[in-house]
């Protein structure tokens, strides 16, 4: 079978080009490939190797850079010798440069793939074509729940042009799952590539497992050992998350400024203090970056609670020319504040009063015989909303959230903390002298009353401290025997994750799961219905979020939020405060912590030294009460329309759904046949969870998205979103990008040889099938697949000599044959068949013109309908810019220059014979 100077292909790496054999044992056989000056070994047994010999008639070039034509063949001991120019050249000296990647050239060589490799190659240019042509794509593969006003969004910010934007949603609503939405959409279509993310350092971890376990984002993170070591902060990476505190260090910054990034997105921007003469730090840095960054993510839950001048500072940083004066500001605000209003009346379908349509006649003139109050407010929307420079949904608008039942349990100060006061006495665990804490404290014995008494619900307990967490732990099983799962700063992610999925399961799972502040950060436990608050922070921010924990859409049933508190002593006394005077329990209460900072001193003296707190609750009653109706007279009903415009939003949801759907059979498929074809093992681990490894004989050494132990995965977005140790595979998933790049990319599955049993031919016939692929030199990011799809054209040739085009179907099932048989037939068809493929190739490559012409209308269309809309919109509302309409029409230009550049070249054939 081999003999020293053959010459051999690898079947697994065929850009390696043509192999020598240099040596032949009874158990291995040795090449030497040229190309690149190494060689291999392989196991006689089943080597992914194909015999290389040419025919007369090809052109093959030789080692000294001459092309001979081949005019006869001849085979001494297994070598072949070629008769060209009427000398012999024995196959030694062919060049080691030929690579047998064409698809007829691999046909009839007698590299012919499985049929099922034939059949996955055509399935991954139409799904990778169908995934790329969506007006959604890079928005379905978050692991998030389909949310109207998140998608709508998302998907507005990104429409056409680098975003700008503050996103000012109420706590709770998503802003950080808003632009984790934005970025991966942004990097998936490749117009973005360097990210820098500037947060509060107790946000860190939060954006860390956000952006990892959700989007698949795996950011930097800028630590203080990185500023100590000299290290060159933001050369080696992409993706980067920097607390502020660090950032604000002059050497930090410094580098940032000297870095190009493409989006800049800070996290609680109303941190930001700004007057016209003297701005922090911190303004000053966000200031710089955001002059030469072209996308700008502003996020803040406060728009305006902190006063106007600050509102007005965050949109000078998105744009400084439209905000350039704070006055000029503040008049355009007084202006905008009727219209405002007049979009909420319109809201409500009641009929318009006499001065609300005189007001629509004067703003809209050509709206006003217009009676349908869905059109007026799309049109108001359209022409006198803010433009894309801000975006704010708030609870009122957005459906779905359960109530809140506070409980407050005040308990028996105990003698173990008797000689604790003061800020200590929030956490008197923390410095109690006692070797076991808990073994007298009353919360301990009020926390095992309440497990019994909620019998199989799940129940989340947030304290301050992991010690407190692990001495809680140990009490619960040495004295309970209760089995808990545990989540705080010290673990891992990889950690954190499987106790948050132990927690999760509903049958075997722990009912307790016991968190350190961390617990309150980054994760949703609404499935859960009852919420321990342990202890009380002193920052109302914070306690909402951890009752954010729970309270989340998606939560089914009210939330039960247990307080443990000591009467009569600090905690007690700040449980009060927050229920009577904050009212932060019943409800997210963004006067809460506004108020705690204009009465810190006040607040303080009353919980830590016990003074008289009537007053103050009175005090801060009337001042909440009076800040809660000035948010509700402010609140902006047109800002909340454009924000989630009610219809279009809801028809964006729900088209992202019905696809999803469809996408999570066909997806299951492919996964199957992509392990089966290159040798992966996957395992079903039922509950619609699997395992993705390594096989023993993988067709390609390695791929960079499968870790060597594997991974567990679902493609059911309700089991991803219930389970944080498995990934969520979409079709936008790395793992399965890279799958189809890989498939479409190599030359498996482009030469394949098949029958049919079903059929009205005489046996041995057989159907000539060839697909035809689009490529041209285009950025990703303009989507050219949207007007020229990648699968541009597929023939098929019967035995009777009709041709179909684009008929790829055939009158039964395409079934495999052996490799041995597949070539045997081959060459019995190799004279009839090769100039046909030839004939038709060129064909084939004939449509290009019509095919560019196609694609050219197509985008033309697609560009006109945007530009003519953004025309429309700009000529009547003032707050979009007319960069907007530029930047489009630059992309018109780019789309139809890498149109017009395209070209069409065959992909792969298959010869399916009659049985």
């Amino acid at each position: 079978m081999y003999a020293v100077g053959q010459r051999w292909i690898s079947e697994a790496e065929t850009d390696l080009g043509l192999g020598l054999v240099q040596s032949v044992d009874f158990r291995s056989v040795t090449l030497f490939f040229p190309t690149i000056d190494d060689v291999r070994t392989y196991a006689r047994q089943n080597a992914p190797l194909t015999r290389v010999i040419f025919k007369v008639g090809d052109k093959v070039p030789l080692q000294d850079g001459s092309i001979v034509e081949i005019e006869a063949v001849q085979e001494i001991k297994g070598v072949a010798f070629y008769l060209a120019n009427g000398k012999p050249v024995p196959e030694i000296q062919l060049s080691g440069n030929i690579q047998l990647n064409q698809p007829s050239d691999r046909l009839f060589s007698g590299q012919i793939d499985n049929n099922n490799l034939y059949e996955l190659r055509q399935l991954c240019f139409r799904q990778t074509t169908r995934v790329r042509q969506r007006p959604f794509y890079g928005l379905l593969g978050g692991r998030t729940s389909l949310l109207p006003h998140q998608l709508y969004i998302a998907y507005q910010v990104t429409q056409d042009a680098m975003p700008r934007a503050l996103l000012a949603d109420e706590v709770g609503l998503g802003k950080t799952i808003e632009a984790g939405l934005i970025l991966h959409r942004l990097i998936l279509q490749q117009r973005i590539a360097r990210v820098l993310v500037l947060v509060p350092d107790h946000l860190l971890h939060q954006w860390l497992v956000e952006m990892i376990r959700r989007f698949n984002l795996r950011f930097s993170l800028v630590q203080q050992d990185d500023i100590d070591d000299e290290v060159e902060l933001f050369d080696l990476g992409q993706l980067f998350l920097c607390p502020m505190s660090l950032a604000r260090n002059p050497k930090v910054a410094a580098a940032m400024k000297a870095q190009n990034w493409d989006v800049l997105v800070v996290d609680e921007a109303h941190h930001l203090e700004w007057n016209e003469t003297e701005p922090d730090a911190g303004y000053q840095l966000v200031e710089a970056l955001a002059a030469t960054t072209p996308g700008v993510l502003l996020l803040t839950a406060t728009p305006e609670q902190l006063g106007v001048e600050g509102h007005f500072a965050r949109l000078r940083l998105l744009d400084p020319q439209r905000y350039s004066s704070l006055e000029k500001f503040l008049d355009e605000q007084s202006k905008y504040q009727p219209i405002a209003e007049l979009a909420g009346a319109v809201a409500t379908g009641d009929p318009l009063t006499a001065e609300q349509q005189a007001a629509i006649n004067e703003l809209m003139p050509d709206m006003a015989d217009e009676h349908n109050h869905t059109r007026l407010l799309e049109a108001l929307i359209d022409r006198r909303g803010p433009g894309r420079v801000m975006y704010r949904n708030t609870r009122h608008g957005v459906s779905g959230f359960p109530a809140r039942l506070p409980l407050i349990r005040q308990l028996p100060w105990p003698e173990q903390y008797q000689n604790i006061s003061g800020a200590d006495a929030l956490y008197p665990e923390k410095v109690a002298t006692v070797e076991s804490w808990a073994e007298d404290d009353p919360r301990v014995a009020a926390l095992a009353e309440l497990l019994r008494q909620t019998g199989k619900e799940k129940v989340v307990l947030i304290c301050h401290h992991a010690s407190t967490v692990l001495e809680l732990e140990k009490h619960l099983w040495e004295k309970h025997g209760i089995l808990v799962a545990v989540f705080h700063e010290n673990m891992d992610l990889v950690e954190r994750d499987r106790a948050a999925a132990y927690f999760a399961d509903p049958e075997q799972g722990a009912r307790l799961l016991l968190c350190s502040e961390i617990g309150s950060e980054g994760r949703n436990f609404q499935f859960a219905h009852h919420l321990v608050l342990f202890d009380l922070p002193l920052n109302c921010d914070l306690i909402e979020q951890r009752i954010g924990r729970l309270d989340r859409i998606g939560q089914a049933e009210e939330i039960r939020i247990h307080i443990m508190a000591f009467e009569a002593q600090a905690s007690g006394r700040w449980a009060s405060l927050l229920n009577e005077g904050l009212d932060l329990f019943t409800h997210p209460n963004p006067a809460a912590q506004p108020l705690l900072e204009r009465h810190r001193g006040e607040i303080e003296a009353a919980i830590y030294e016990g003074t008289d707190s009537a007053s103050l609750l009175t005090t801060l009653a009337a001042e909440r009460q009076a800040l809660e109706e000035q948010l509700e007279k402010g609140r902006d009903r047109l800002l909340e329309l454009h924000s989630c415009h009610p219809t279009r939003a809801r028809r964006l949801a729900k088209d992202m759904t019905i696809t999803h759907i469809e996408d999570e059979a066909e997806l299951n498929d492919f996964i199957e046949l992509f392990a089966d074809a290159f040798g992966l093992d996957v395992v079903d681990l039922g509950g619609d969870c699997i395992t993705i490894a390594p096989g023993d004989h993988m067709l390609v050494p390695e791929m960079p998205h499968l870790p060597e132990d594997g991974f567990m995965a679902t493609t059911r977005r309700d089991v991803a979103l219930s389970r944080d140790d498995v990934q969520f595979l979409s079709w936008e998933h790395p793992f399965i990008d890279q799958a189809l790049e890989l498939v479409t990319s190599g030359p498996a599955g482009n030469a394949a040889v098949g029958y049919i049993e079903g059929h009205d031919h005489k046996t041995g016939d057989c159907f000539l099938q060839m697909q035809f692929v689009a490529t041209c030199p285009a950025p990703k990011h303009l989507q050219i697949e949207r007007y020229l799809p990648a699968d541009a054209m597929h023939l098929t040739f019967t035995p009777k000599g009709e041709l179909k085009v684009n008929d790829p179907e055939l009158t039964d099932f395409v079934l495999p044959l052996k490799k041995g048989t597949a070539k045997g037939l081959v060459e019995q068809k190799v004279a009839e068949m090769k100039p046909l493929v030839q004939k038709l190739e060129k064909m084939g490559k004939n449509q290009l013109e019509k095919m560019i012409q196609r694609a050219t209308v197509k985008a033309n269309e697609s560009f006109d309908q945007r530009i003519q809309r953004l025309q429309a919109m700009i000529e009547q509302n003032p707050n979009l810019s007319p960069v907007l309409l530029a930047n489009v029409e630059q992309e018109r230009e780019q789309a139809l220059a890498a149109i017009a550049e395209a070209h069409l070249a065959m992909d792969s054939v298959r010869l399916v014979f009659c049985g």
